[in-house]
């Protein structure tokens, strides 16, 4: 992805492809897809506008095949390259794939480690508790932006990434929210609506 790619902006610092094509191939089932997926602002995520689907081999693609064809997965893998997060200066960004680490984590260790270190009124001047609040709600916005975007649900999706308790994910983002972080996006809660 390049700079330019990423032209709309989601909340404070988060900006998106609205719009892209995966290709993705899955030697297990011998079959291959090819997804448009575009940002749905009434919905406040990336959907799935089109889907292809061929097979690897050139063989008859059955409906037990098809049924193994899982475009959330696809679009979950692929979110975080069409997703940027605009650091202090405008200029500087990096997508949220770049950000993962080897563990395979959107956030390295080191980051969230130091992120859910409460900083203690004893131990950090004003400025410094100040600051590590802002780092805070960057990580919220940037672990809570990717897993709307890609159909997770944020609240587990920071939990897991900032190691932290739910009631303390929760507080995070009601802070996140508070200040103006998660504008443009939406997440359905508690189950989704049967057709």
């Amino acid at each position: 992805m390049e700079r330019h790619d990423a032209s709309r902006r989601i909340g404070a610092a988060l900006w998106i492809v609205p719009r892209y094509r995966v290709i993705a191939e899955d030697e297990h089932t011998g079959l291959g897809s090819t997804l448009d997926v575009e940002y749905d602002a009434i919905e406040g995520r990336f959907v799935v506008r089109q889907a292809g689907t061929y097979s690897l081999s050139g063989g008859e693609i059955t409906g037990t095949e098809l049924r193994r064809v899982r475009l959330a997965e696809i679009v979950q893998a692929a979110s975080p390259h069409c997703v940027a997060f605009a650091l202090d200066d405008e200029d500087l960004f990096v997508t949220a794939a770049e950000l993962a680490s080897s563990e395979g984590r959107m956030l390295p260790t080191w980051l969230t480690n130091t992120l859910a270190a409460a900083p203690r009124r004893g131990n950090l001047s004003e400025s410094a508790r100040a600051e590590a609040r802002e780092a805070r709600l960057d990580a919220v916005q940037l672990v809570y932006g990717v897993a709307v975007l890609t159909g997770q649900p944020p609240a587990k999706a920071i939990e897991r990434e900032l190691n932290v308790a739910p009631r303390t994910a929760a507080q995070w983002i009601r802070a996140a929210r508070d200040a103006g972080r998660l504008e443009g996006l939406g997440y359905p809660m508690g189950r989704p609506a049967r057709p």
